[in-house]
């Protein structure tokens, strides 16, 4: 055979080694990816519950003598004493430290499942709150966000539902469960315990965890690729109040006890997360979830405001000595005023590419006004059946309606639109054109007969917004 053929051969053979040890990145720039499989989930499901189990803290006893204040953040200072009201001896604070160090080693060896390089929203939501999440889903999409949509639901009915079926889908959501995902052991997770599961379990490696409560008010497509995402890949979004953890979490998770001005509590309604590089963090994140209720809930808010998952993730950054951004600019409440006295009646969070370099109270501290990011409208939640039922939507005194999220002119210079306006006309499509297509919808508990809720909302989309 002739040198040259030889060569060739030789060539061809390095040719093909060469694209097969670099499959993965050829494949990835031509826009061909490998996709993650329901097995892999399986597996991490089954190496997850393994090392969570393997690592309880056990019977430890954490008894509250008080409850902590809510203390609004920015009038803290480093001098701002760290309440203090849980009972835990010693002996079970050297437990509890033992089993998180055990669990550390354990989460140092995993891996987590997701697609790589796709970037996406996640959620999660069932019964009474699935025709919440689906007028959430139309605000989003109002934005011209096409960003994909991951939401997590409980029962097998709710899969295989309409909503499931065929409206998600048609919206480019889809619908997940975390026993499905991650093994039956997930169906027990409840209330705060399922977002870290939920963003665990989701496809994406980047993602921006939404509450069923809380919409966006401009797409957020970009965030995933300007910073502060892009140098930390944690992004978390400040509540009104200072931390109220004890000095105990602190010990137990070998961290520093840091100043009450150092960083507001966690406002989690919304969170953005790379699970490539804080694969540690969210897995501590689980950790202090999976045994939140009775052991890190306490430790982490001593019954102040929001006790639940929303500081555990700066926490779990934290020990993970990973990079993480706090917006800087404080959250606002957006509301409205009724005979002199103010009720709010949502929160407003700020775009985080636009944020500030100090801790701002106000948008009036900054040269520039951010852009509106997200609202939360926790209390109360945009179901038209609880709003009328808890009589919010109308003058107590003179039974004249009225908006919950401020004036015309306060909303549009706030949003640049009515946006308020956007979302009762999202509002009235759920209610009078997709009720009976929504499982969940009849589980709202309602003290009127539910056949008049179109009616009622046509009529006071009408009378306060024309």
């Amino acid at each position: 055979m002739p040198r040259s053929q030889n060569l060739r051969l030789v060539g061809a053979g390095l040719l093909i080694l060469l694209i097969y040890v670099c499959w993965d990145s050829i494949a990835s720039a031509l826009g061909h990816q490998k996709f993650i499989t329901a097995q892999e989930f399986t597996s991490f499901g089954d190496v997850i519950i393994k090392a969570l189990k393997e690592s309880s803290p056990g019977e430890v006893e954490i008894q509250r003598a008080g409850q902590a204040a809510a203390v609004v953040f920015w009038t803290t200072n480093a001098e701002t004493p760290r309440p203090d009201h849980l009972n835990i001896t010693s002996t079970d604070i050297a437990t509890m430290r033992f089993a998180h160090t055990a669990y550390l080693k354990y989460a140092r060896q995993m891996s987590l499942p997701f697609q790589k390089g796709a970037s996406g929203i996640v959620s999660a939501a069932a019964g009474k709150y699935l025709p919440v999440f689906v007028i959430s889903l139309r605000m989003l999409r109002r934005t011209g966000s096409h960003l994909p949509v991951e939401l997590f639901v409980d029962t097998e009915t709710e899969m295989t539902s309409h909503t499931c079926q065929t409206l998600l889908p048609s919206m480019n959501a889809r619908c997940l469960r975390l026993e499905d995902r991650l093994g039956r052991w997930a169906k027990y997770l409840a209330s705060f315990q399922v977002k870290v599961f939920a963003i665990l379990a989701s496809s994406f490696e980047n993602v921006l965890f939404l509450d069923a409560d809380a919409f966006m008010a401009k797409d957020p497509a970009h965030v995933f690729t300007q910073g502060p995402f892009t140098s930390t890949g944690l992004v978390t979004w400040p509540d009104f109040w200072a931390s109220s953890a004890s000095q105990h979490l602190y010990e137990i998770t070998d961290q520093p006890v840091p100043a009450m001005n150092a960083l507001a509590s966690t406002e989690s309604g919304q969170l953005l997360v790379s699970k490539a590089t804080h694969a540690l963090t969210l897995l501590l994140a689980a950790y202090y979830n999976y045994y939140g209720p009775d052991r890190y809930y306490p430790l982490m808010a001593q019954g102040g405001p929001g006790e639940g998952d929303k500081d555990s993730f700066i926490l779990a950054a934290r020990a993970a000595k990973a990079p993480f951004h706090q917006v800087k600019k404080c959250v606002d409440t957006i509301g409205y005023y009724e005979h002199g006295s103010y009720h709010g009646g949502a929160m407003l969070q700020y775009d985080p590419t636009q944020d500030s370099t100090e801790t701002a109270a106000s948008v009036s501290t900054m040269e520039k006004m951010p852009d509106a990011f997200s609202v939360h409208h926790n209390i109360p939640k945009y179901d038209p059946v609880q709003l009328f039922d808890m009589g919010v939507l109308i003058d107590s005194k003179t039974g004249v309606p009225h908006r919950l999220i401020g004036t015309k002119q306060e909303t549009e210079k706030r949003f640049g639109r009515d946006i308020e306006s956007e979302l009762w006309e999202e509002i009235e499509h759920v209610t009078c054109k997709l009720e009976d297509q929504i499982v969940g919808w009849k589980t709202i508990p309602t003290s009127e007969d539910e056949k008049g809720t179109c009616d009622k909302v046509r009529w006071y989309r009408k009378e306060v917004f024309g």
